[in-house]
């Protein structure tokens, strides 16, 4: 918080050198004006703490008993995804009460700000990332964030503005990937289950890379892209493969999805904790919220619109 001060050098000084009573009302009005200038100060005072508070300022008193969080804990997720701020908002609603818990969902654009926040406990968790993102955050930053478990899927699909099927693409198409390796290696993971390519022996396909490609009989070409550029990515190729929830944000119609296999558990969203919070009281709540049953009956059943689609049970395998 900071406060700007603007100097008044009447305050409290008399008008002029005239006589006693103009000596008394001007020291009044004086007086009167520093009353109100220090009733001002203090209120803004009052209003950075409370905000302060809000925004997650550490404060004895709004902590649970043994904890470093409070009972209304703060949630980050990744800001473009309305699919993840639906999920939170329905355990607020729907599991934490009987839980004493309140969850308030928190955006955030940039991956690293929001995992670095974690780390260091601003957020009580994040649900943005699957494992082998997370691997690749804590292996180039050397931060201490922990996974309790997965707890839902993203939708990760085909979609064309150009061909009604998968089994239409011609040979020879260009099919846009994102360009960072986990999600590199789980399109092509996509395209080795549908049978349009092979991998080399040995590859993990959860780490595969077009180099592991061991034959590829329709010529498929692969463009890289950053994250969130699929949907404006699809005039330009023949295909993209990206997350659902990029393209639902995006109004592309459901007709463009031409292939939506099951996400394989490996890809599976994570509730991620800052390591050394791991035994933290509210943080062992927080995973009963979580792993309630009755969250991966609601993924499976909604209607909600912000999730169908996007966000699924955990798979099995």
């Amino acid at each position: 918080m900071s406060i700007t001060e603007k100097s008044n050098s009447s305050l409290g000084g008399p008008g002029g050198p005239g006589g006693s009573d103009d000596f008394d009302i001007d020291l009044g009005g004086g007086r009167r004006r520093i009353l109100v200038a220090a009733i001002a100060v203090v209120a803004l005072i009052v209003a950075g703490v409370v905000a302060w508070r809000v925004a997650g300022g550490s404060d004895e008193e709004t902590k649970a008993d043994g904890s470093h969080f409070g009972k209304n804990v703060q949630i980050a997720y990744q800001a473009s995804s309305a699919s993840e701020k639906a999920f939170l908002e329905y355990l607020d609603k729907e599991i934490a009460p009987d839980h004493g818990i309140t969850i308030e969902p928190v955006g955030i654009e940039d991956g690293n700000q929001l995992d670095k926040a974690t780390a260091d406990g601003k957020y009580i968790a994040n649900i943005y990332q699957h494992k082998h993102w997370l691997k690749q955050v804590t292996d180039s930053t050397g931060w201490k964030l922990s996974a309790l478990g997965p707890v839902f899927q993203w939708s990760y699909s085909v979609y064309s503005e150009k061909y009604d099927s998968f089994d239409a693409l011609p040979k020879g198409a260009t099919i846009a990937l994102l360009n960072d390796p986990a999600n590199t290696a789980q399109a092509l993971w996509i395209l080795e289950r549908e049978g349009a390519i092979t991998f080399k022996d040995g590859v993990d396909p959860a780490e595969a890379t077009e180099q592991d490609i061991a034959t590829n009989p329709r010529g498929f070409k692969f463009k890289y892209i950053e994250y969130g550029a699929g949907p404006r990515s699809l005039p330009s190729v023949d295909a993209v493969i990206d997350y659902n929830m990029s393209f639902v944000d995006a109004g592309t119609p459901d007709s463009e999805r031409i292939l939506a296999p099951d996400a394989p558990k490996d890809f599976a969203g994570q509730l991620v904790v800052g390591t050394k919070y791991l035994d933290d009281p509210q943080v062992k709540v927080l995973k009963e919220i979580f792993f309630d049953p009755a969250v991966q009956t609601y993924l499976k059943t909604n209607d909600d619109p912000s999730l169908k689609g996007q966000l699924a049970p955990v798979s099995a395998s």
